[in-house]
């Protein structure tokens, strides 16, 4: 069982908190996370929200926990300063994979507080790249909010490049080819027919499909807060090679982010979230969103009787 941080933190008093200060940055991140569950239409929002991720196991304590999680990562953008010195776990089965001379993917999920997974990965390797929405990478100029511009300064500050996602699997290609690092989320609305959380999701499978064209080894990675300390760890690599085409990497990717993802539920980002699954993540399934779907097709991609 992962060891998240208690979502009843203890209110800190001024004493001390000059020796701590990233601890009582993310618990007040917490704080202002479950301050949210005051408005109905967050309520509304983060009830919706869990039901899709956990079912019928979802309830009130786990939306006000979502909400709480939320808070905590989106500090993490207010304060970069919290990746400093953090806790890495694992970091061997990102070093031995990069040792193989191949490239190497790191899968992520929208899971804990995610936010610039590269520029830890570059505390162990180098020559590491990360996929962002354009948004991010290229935002147009009335686009560029504050949070934006905080967020991207993290990947400039660490030296990490960043990759628009849209039409980039030929870049990714040649990148992994000569051996880098590519750092890209796995949770993300596609084509495959997937089992994911305990329901059919479609799911897009670009990083099984670019560790076959590429010959890549695949390391899932995820981050928590532990204690109100962060931390991150890298799983057991996953090779194209032992694992018999891409659709067994899919599913065997897709294993080892569900295995954490249940051990905190809450910790899971919105799927209805705009640019996901939208309004078609439900408890029983999360299909393509409308605006995703061809003409003459269903929200489970057949054909619409």
């Amino acid at each position: 069982m992962l060891n998240y941080a208690r979502i009843d933190v203890p209110v800190t008093t001024g004493r001390g908190t000059a020796a701590r200060p990233y601890r009582v940055a993310v618990a007040l991140g917490y704080a202002r996370g479950r301050l949210r569950w005051l408005h109905p239409e967050s309520r509304r929002k983060s009830r919706l929200a869990v039901a899709a991720i956990a079912g019928k196991e979802a309830n009130d304590g786990m939306a006000r926990d979502h909400l709480a999680h939320a808070g905590a990562r989106d500090q993490l953008i207010r304060q970069p300063g919290i990746l400093r010195g953090a806790a890495i776990e694992g970091d061997h089965h990102l070093r031995d994979a990069k040792a193989t001379g191949r490239g190497v993917i790191l899968s992520y999920c929208h899971f804990g507080p995610f936010p610039a997974i590269g520029v830890t990965a570059l505390e162990v390797v180098r020559d590491v790249h990360q996929v962002a929405g354009a948004w991010l990478v290229a935002p147009r100029p009335d686009s560029i909010t504050p949070r934006v511009r905080r967020w991207r300064r993290i990947f400039d500050d660490a030296g990490v490049p960043l990759i628009a996602a849209e039409g980039c699997f030929a870049a990714l290609n040649d990148l992994l080819q000569r051996g880098s690092v590519v750092v890209m989320a796995f949770d993300w609305p596609g084509s495959v027919e997937s089992h994911f959380l305990g329901r059919p999701v479609r799911m897009a499978s670009g990083t099984a499909r670019l560790a076959e064209a590429s010959g890549a080894v695949v390391v899932p990675v995820m981050r928590r807060f532990h204690e109100l300390h962060l931390c991150t760890t890298f799983g057991p690599p996953i090779d194209i090679v032992t694992s018999g085409g891409w659709r067994q990497v899919h599913d065997d990717v897709a294993a080892q982010h569900e295995h954490w993802i249940r051990q905190c539920p809450a910790a899971l980002e919105d799927p209805r979230r705009p640019g996901a699954w939208e309004e078609s993540a439900t408890a029983e399934s999360w299909l393509l969103p409308r605006r995703r779907l061809r003409p003459g097709e269903g929200g489970n991609g057949q054909a619409a009787q």
